[in-house]
C-alpha cells in the first residue's frame, strides 16, 4: 500500500524538487542573480550578458517585447554583470552601466535583480528593480 502511495506521487516530486532547488540557490549564496526582462515593442534577436574572458557570460537567447530570461548567477564583482549585448535584427547594441542600480549604488550587493530593458530612439534604457526588496 506504501508503496502505491510514493509511486503515485513520483511525478509530483518530479516536478517540485527543481522549484525548490531553484528557490535554494538564492540570495544567501553570495551570488548576483540577474534576469533580463524586454519592455520594448521590438523583439530582441538574442541576448548575452557576463564577462566572456572570465567564463562568466551567459548566452540568454531570444526575448520576444514582454519576455523575461531565466535567472543566471554571477559573482558580485561590477566587471561581471556591467555590460549586456542585445541584438535586435541585424544590429548588436551594448548596454554598459554603472549608475541604474538600486539606491544609486556603484555595485549590485549579492541577491536577485530583473534588468528591464526598452528601446528608445535607437538606444536601450535600463531599469533595475530589486526582487529581494519586492519579495520582502
Amino acid at each position: 500500500m506504501m508503496r502505491r502511495q510514493v509511486v503515485r506521487a513520483l511525478p509530483w516530486l518530479a516536478l517540485a524538487v527543481p522549484a525548490t532547488w531553484a528557490l535554494a540557490q538564492a540570495p544567501g549564496d553570495g551570488k548576483v542573480w540577474l534576469r533580463v526582462r524586454n519592455d520594448s515593442t521590438e523583439a530582441f534577436t538574442h541576448v548575452w550578458q557576463g564577462l566572456p574572458q572570465q567564463g562568466t557570460d551567459v548566452d540568454l537567447g531570444p526575448l520576444r517585447p514582454g519576455d523575461t530570461s531565466r535567472w543566471h548567477a554571477l559573482p558580485p564583482v561590477l566587471a561581471h554583470y556591467r555590460k549586456t549585448r542585445i541584438q535586435i535584427g541585424q544590429r548588436q547594441l551594448t548596454h554598459v552601466t554603472d549608475t541604474a542600480f538600486p539606491g544609486g549604488q556603484a555595485t549590485l550587493a549579492p541577491g536577485r535583480y530583473t534588468l528591464i530593458y526598452t528601446l528608445e530612439g535607437g538606444a536601450l534604457r535600463l531599469m533595475v528593480v530589486s526582487e529581494d526588496a519586492a519579495a520582502r
